[in-house]
């Protein structure tokens, strides 16, 4: 089967009845993110965007409801043109709503405007036996019980599929502006606690192999180039083969970045954040960049690389991994949603 449904209903139909046979569907949106997980085929295929609806905009109270297909820079182009943004996103082309959501892709600019689970107000669901359920709240005081929105925020449709989320938006800065600085590696972690230091906020302030880049928002007054940065762009993710993804506590990163540069590699440092993007080429790099995030108490994932450097995307179990087997279980109880992107799933 491969499925591209219109509406809601028909999609939950669809996974009923791929549940009720024991098929197991991989589901797709813009594609952006195929080469996350371990490399599993799926009996079935359902693509989400056909479900790309605009259901709501409420520029005054800076809050969208969007079907999950919806692709991310078209909506950006919607509230672009009122003068707002989805901030916390990492908007890239192709991508759609749903699947930024449950990626969990957040932005360079996390440090100021948070990540991307806290933007999702009130979410719609189809689970994988074919229900579809609702979390959250389009105001604060209606979000009550269990926060399902959070829950489906980076479970890479193992749990269900996002039919409709409702975002919460920023203003756009009056000023923004990137930033870039280049120097030796003690220089520029340096000049990182220093615009962390002097800066209201800052939305990002980002270590990489001789540079330091920064990206200031605000009063216009406010937004001036640190002491020997010069204007630029928004960096580039690492480029490589594959690209790590290491999440450890933000006051690790300076020694993580330390020992990186000692080793050559090339990667980007989120200060303040915790997150640290490493490119790798081979299974040895991701075990040892994984061995780095272990030794300061973080974890590491690839978002990115070609099946041969996937067989262990996630690393070891996680502590919650019971709990997590759970949660499918109720959601997904036939286990067919989006096979090897369960990071507790059991492998031999």
């Amino acid at each position: 089967m491969d499925l591209t449904p219109t509406t809601r209903e028909e999609l939950a139909e669809a996974l009923a009845v791929a549940s009720d046979d024991g098929r197991t569907v991989a589901v797709r949106g813009g594609g952006t993110e195929s080469r996350r997980g371990r490399p599993c085929a799926a009996d079935d295929s359902v693509c989400t965007l056909a479900l790309n609806r605009v259901v709501d905009y409420a520029p005054a109270d800076m809050i969208i409801t969007v079907e999950g297909g919806a692709l991310a820079t078209d909506v950006a182009a919607l509230i672009g043109a009122k003068g707002q943004r989805w901030a916390s996103a990492d908007i890239r082309p192709g991508a759609t709503v749903g699947g930024i959501l449950s990626a969990a892709r957040t932005g360079k600019r996390r440090l100021r405007q948070g990540a991307v689970r806290d933007s999702l107000m009130e979410v719609v669901v189809a689970t994988g036996d074919g229900r579809l359920v609702v979390g959250g709240g389009r105001t604060v005081k209606l979000v009550t019980g269990f926060d399902l929105p959070r829950l489906m925020v980076g479970s890479l449709g193992t749990l269900g599929v996002i039919v409709q989320a409702t975002l919460k938006l920023w203003p756009d800065p009056m000023a923004s502006s990137w930033f870039t600085a280049e120097g030796d590696t003690t220089d520029m972690l340096a000049l990182a606690n220093d615009v962390l230091a002097a800066y209201h906020r800052p939305a990002a302030v980002i270590v990489r192999p001789g540079a330091m880049d920064a990206c200031i928002e605000g009063a216009p007054e406010d937004v001036v180039a640190p002491d020997g940065a010069r204007v630029s762009v928004e960096p580039a993710n690492p480029e490589g083969t594959g690209l790590v993804e290491m999440g450890v506590p933000p006051a690790a990163l300076a020694a993580i970045v330390r020992r990186l540069d000692q080793a050559g590699e090339v990667f980007e440092a989120w200060m303040g954040t915790g997150i640290c993007r490493v490119a790798v080429t081979d299974a040895r790099e991701v075990a040892s960049v994984r061995a780095l995030a272990t030794e300061f108490g973080g974890h590491a994932q690839i978002l990115d690389g070609p099946d041969d450097l996937r067989a262990d995307p996630f690393g070891p179990v996680p502590p919650g991994a019971e709990v997590m087997r759970r949660m499918r279980a109720a959601f997904d109880p036939a286990g067919i949603l989006n096979p090897g992107l369960f990071a507790a799933e059991v492998t031999t």
